[in-house]
Order: C-alpha cells, then structure tokens, then sequence
C-alpha cells in the first residue's frame, strides 16, 4: 500500500518543505535556472519541486506526479498550476546535462542564508560510496561484463562487494555548508582524490593561503602532504595511520624549490605551513569531533534523502541524483540544522 502524501500546515515536516519551496519558486532560483542555460524556467521548477518531494519521502517520482497531478491539495502546495505528462518530465530531466545540475545546486547553496562567518577557515573532506539498486538474480557482475557500463563493480569495508560510484564532498566545517562535489566511477581510493578535490575548491575561488583541511584516515598519504603544503599552500591535516609514524612523516616534509626561488616571502609562508602542521598533527584526536559532522551528514543523505539504492543506472541520472540530493540538504541545513546536535535529531525526522 503506498503512503499519501497529504500536506498539514500543522505537521513541522510539511513546514520544513515548505521553506524548500519558497527557495525553489523564489527569483532568486529562476535566474540561476536561466544563468545555467535550463529554458522553460517554469517547467524546470515543477520538476525540481516533484523530484525533491520524492527524495524528501523517500518515494517513486511517479507516484508523486500521481498524487500531485490527482490531488488538488498536495498541487496547491507544491504551487503547481499547469502539469505536464511524466513523459515530457523524464524528457525534460534528461534534456540537460549534470555540469548544469552541478552549477545550479552550488551557486544555489552559495547564496542560502548560512550563519554569518567572516571567512571559511575550516574545511572538511569525506567521501561515500553510491550504490545501485541492480536486481544481480544470484549471478556474478565480473569487472569484464561492467565494461560497457557507466557504473562500475567496488568494494567497500561498510558496504562489501557492490557496483555503483562514489561522490566526495567538501564542506565548511561550522556551517555545514556544502562548498564542491566530485564524482567518479567505481570506488578508487580516497588518497588518489584528494588533489582533484583541492583543485576544484581553487577552481571555484574557496581555497585560500593558509586554511586548514580535515580528511580521515583514507585520505592519508605522504604526497597528499606535500600537495596541499607546497602546490596549494594550506595545512591539510589529513589522521595519520601507524605506519608511518608521525616523527617519520614530519622528517620528511620539505620546502619546494619554489620556496627559494621566490625569496625570503615565500619561504616565510612555506616555513610557517610546515610549523603548524607539525604542531596539529600530534593533536589530531582533538579533531574528531568537528570532522564528525559530515559523517552525520553523509548518513541523512542516505538514510533520509535516497541517496542508498538508487533507482538509476547511467552516469548522467546518477550524478544528476547527488546534486540534487545535495541541494536539498543544503537548502534543509540552511534553515537553522547547522548544529551537530541538531543534525543528529533531523536524522530521525521521519
């Protein structure tokens, strides 16, 4: 038996999707639709609105066009006046590609009313793997069948043996607030992705001389040390493992040549990025608990936005999926669930 959906101006989880559509209809929205190259900037809203009431509850998209396009009440709520059929939807959705999604849910995010900071100091990086709801029927998906798929076969300590992808995300460390999204096929190791995801934080104008980056354990590496101190100029406190020790780890980290080159400046900054580095390392325990954020994070994504078991199998729809997913909860912790504690209770919120 499938759940109505039957909005109550009275339940606060009606409420809070209610603050989501206030984003979506604003016109702040329809310019960034517009920016990004979507036409039918009204077409694209409605959509949006259906996809992320889905995620929302969990729920088919075409059991929500159902109820929206059936259901007079739910259609007021969701402010829909014209509905297209669910096959001009899909073709709508699959009209654009994931570089539109990507920009529309970032610079969307970008201009939510987070709590006030004076500069991102801190930021976080965690990554997690994105299964497919395939039906397997008990037979074996060999690297060799996966080869003309977009998705491709992993393996992952929380997860086991599954085909899918994987999404990293940063985000800045007191507000929550999600700042780059990577993607990539299969499962490779978080060591092999922190340089792209540093690139594209100073691809989008975020990364600055002097923060500070927080990885877990699978980030770490030696080289990834050396990238964020020499190429990049921040502290990227990633927790060491045992192996190699951290005297062994400070012992070798060195100024570039660079460092040299440039003058007594640039060695003055150099020398100041490897001082605090080794004065944090010793004291990584300390930085669990703001690192702790983001996994909460990443478990409402996939425990109460459908981001487990996607119902998608190209890398254009599943990729479309995270973005949006990610935009949804970026506009929910945007609204005040910016505090751990808070975030923790939002998890139970269905």
């Amino acid at each position: 038996m499938k759940i109505p959906l039957i909005p109550d101006v009275n339940d606060p989880i009606w409420n809070l999707f209610n603050e989501v559509i206030k984003v979506i209809d604003s016109r702040t929205f329809q310019e960034e639709l517009a920016r990004n190259g979507f036409k039918n900037i009204n077409n694209h809203q409605t959509l949006i609105k259906l996809l992320l009431l889905s995620m929302f509850f969990k729920k088919d998209v075409s059991d929500v066009f159902n109820q929206a396009n059936t259901k007079l009440r739910l259609a007021k709520f969701l402010n829909i006046d014209d509905m297209l059929t669910l096959k001009q939807y899909r073709e709508l959705y699959s009209r654009n590609g994931h570089e539109k999604y990507l920009e529309l849910c970032l610079k969307t995010i970008n201009k939510m009313p987070f709590k006030k900071i004076r500069s991102i100091k801190t930021i976080v990086l965690d990554s997690t793997s994105i299964t497919l709801d395939l039906k397997y029927l008990g037979k074996f998906l060999s690297k060799q069948m996966l080869l003309a798929k977009d998705y491709k076969r992993c393996y992952s300590t929380n997860v086991g043996h599954y085909a899918g992808f994987k999404v990293t995300i940063a985000m800045e460390q007191r507000t929550c607030k999600p700042l780059a999204i990577l993607m990539h096929q299969g499962c490779p190791n978080d060591s092999k992705v922190f340089d792209d995801m540093l690139f594209e934080l100073q691809r989008r104008r975020i990364l600055r001389t002097g923060q500070l980056i927080l990885a877990d354990k699978g980030f770490y590496s030696l080289n990834n040390y050396l990238i964020g101190l020499n190429k990049y100029k921040i502290v990227p406190l990633i927790f060491p493992k045992k192996k190699p020790s951290i005297i062994s780890l400070i012992m070798k980290l060195q100024d570039p040549l660079d460092a040299f080159k440039d003058g007594k400046y640039q060695k003055g900054i150099y020398h100041h990025l490897r001082e605090r580095l080794i004065n944090l390392l010793p004291k990584w325990e300390d930085f669990r608990r703001p690192r702790w954020k983001i996994e909460k994070v990443f478990d409402f994504l996939k425990n109460e936005l459908k981001l487990k078991n996607i119902h998608a199998y190209t890398m254009n729809s599943v990729y479309k999926h995270v973005y949006l997913n990610v935009l949804l909860m970026g506009i929910l912790i945007s609204k005040g669930y910016n505090e751990i504690e808070e975030i923790i209770t939002l998890v139970d919120f269905t």
